[in-house]
């Protein structure tokens, strides 16, 4: 009779972790399906670049040709616009690399060398499509890539035809290999195989390294909380959260230096001590913003909701990062503001130079930090007062739960908090007395 009632306690709380284990399946399925959903009816929300530099036949032809497709597709492709500002390849290279998805150029002469055709003309130099794999390589391998390629592929094989007609009709045959066609060239090349998952897979590691360790804190500062002042508290877990992460970063960077190596591809930036510090100063920045928001939860936060916190945090981290933001719906713009997202950015900008956004990246990991930090203050200063008024045990169970048991007896006010955290002062040096230690 004596078991009866404690089993049914049990139960009932095993339901409710089924309940919350459940709804922790939920929450990562629904952020990840549900910014997939429909992505490439969004694909109109990028744009490409056409540059004619021939500003001849050639030119003309293969712009028109262009600009028709892209309008019969603009709901289901990028949309195309006409630059006029830009004069070489080379600017339209830069420029690429440094704010756009890619261009389709109708190189200078085109039309002239068409006409001038001997043994070593070369079909490839009419038009050059110019990549661009390091801003986003998700969104360059499955959208921008593809769509350059077949606007390029098709404006010059219906060229090519339109010529052999018309050569047909004025002399019967062909006269001669009369073709224009393009070559490809990467204006931000990442080189590396796993360019869409390597920052990515760095920071997930490493927050899961560093998830570990603020749960063994929480569990065991326990006396920390009722013998420290607060603000030593709070110096003491932010220098532990900082020096955590710096070590971890470090781990991550020398993994990105091994495996993609200094000369790893002559297309790409070379891998200097400089990006290696910088690659390990962007992950340590990711990495303390991710751990002092958890830390700062999981100090007043009790157990069961431990894995549910730490879920939505990592999954909204890793889809913010793996899926294109701009292909989503309005909802998921908060996006931008995780420190995955942002790192991810940096760490493409060190590899391969693309579409720097510095002030905005660092500024808003920066702001993540400090924001942070206070709130981790907030944190220690509840925790500490949970656990002197009683309220909170060992493992950060509070007063009401099965599971609850604390050494500190329930406090009604500040007082006698403040009289327990004496009394256990006191108890500390009599200790110490006690064993020649003469209170020290």
């Amino acid at each position: 009779p004596a078991l009866r009632p404690m089993l049914h306690a049990r139960i009932l709380y095993y339901l409710r972790i089924f309940f919350i284990s459940t709804l922790m399946i939920w929450t990562p399925l629904c952020l990840f399906f549900g910014a997939v959903y429909k992505r490439s009816n969004y694909v109109y929300r990028l744009h490409l670049d056409l540059v004619d530099l021939d500003h001849g036949p050639v030119g003309r032809n293969l712009t028109k040709h262009i600009l028709e497709n892209g309008r019969s597709s603009a709901q289901t492709a990028p949309r195309w616009r006409v630059r006029t500002d830009l004069h070489t390849l080379e600017e339209t290279r830069t420029w690429i690399r440094l704010n756009g998805w890619g261009a389709v150029v109708i190189n200078s002469g085109a039309s002239q060398r068409l006409s001038e055709i001997g043994d070593a003309y070369d079909p490839r130099s009419a038009v050059t499509v110019v990549a661009n794999t390091g801003r986003n390589p998700i969104i360059g391998l499955t959208y921008t890539q593809p769509a350059l390629s077949a606007a390029a592929r098709s404006a010059t094989l219906a060229f090519n035809a339109a010529v052999v007609k018309q050569q047909q009709m004025e002399s019967g045959i062909p006269d001669g290999p009369v073709a224009v066609y393009f070559r490809t060239i990467d204006a931000a090349p990442m080189a590396f195989n796993i360019a869409p998952i390597q920052p990515l897979f760095a920071f997930l590691v490493g927050t899961l390294c560093t998830i570990a360790a603020l749960i063994a804190w929480k569990m065991t500062t326990f006396g920390f909380f009722l013998r420290v002042r607060h603000r030593h508290v709070w110096a003491a877990l932010l220098a532990l959260v900082m020096f955590w992460t710096l070590l971890i970063s470090m781990h991550c960077a020398l993994a990105v230096s091994f495996f993609r190596g200094p000369h790893y591809n002559r297309n790409a930036l070379p891998y200097t001590v400089g990006r290696f510090f910088s690659i390990w100063t962007t992950t340590w920045a990711v990495l303390l913003a991710v751990g002092l928001w958890l830390l700062s939860w999981y100090l007043v936060i009790a157990p069961e909701f431990l894995g549910l916190l730490s879920l939505i945090t990592v999954l909204s981290n890793v889809v913010g990062t793996l899926v294109p933001v701009q292909m989503t719906s309005r909802y998921y713009r908060w996006f931008y503001a995780l420190p995955f997202y942002n790192g991810a950015m940096l760490y493409r900008f060190i590899l391969s130079g693309c579409y720097p956004r510095l002030g905005l990246n660092i500024g808003v990991l920066l702001g993540e930090i400090a924001a942070m930090a206070m709130a981790l203050g907030l944190s220690a200063w509840a925790r500490q007062a949970c656990v002197q008024r009683g309220l909170s045990d060992v493992s950060g169970w509070y007063r009401g739960n099965m599971f609850f048991h604390s050494p500190v007896p329930l406090q009604q006010d500040a007082d006698d908090a403040a009289r327990t955290l004496s009394i256990a002062d006191s108890i500390n040096d009599s200790t110490s007395l006690k064993e020649g230690n003469l209170g020290v």
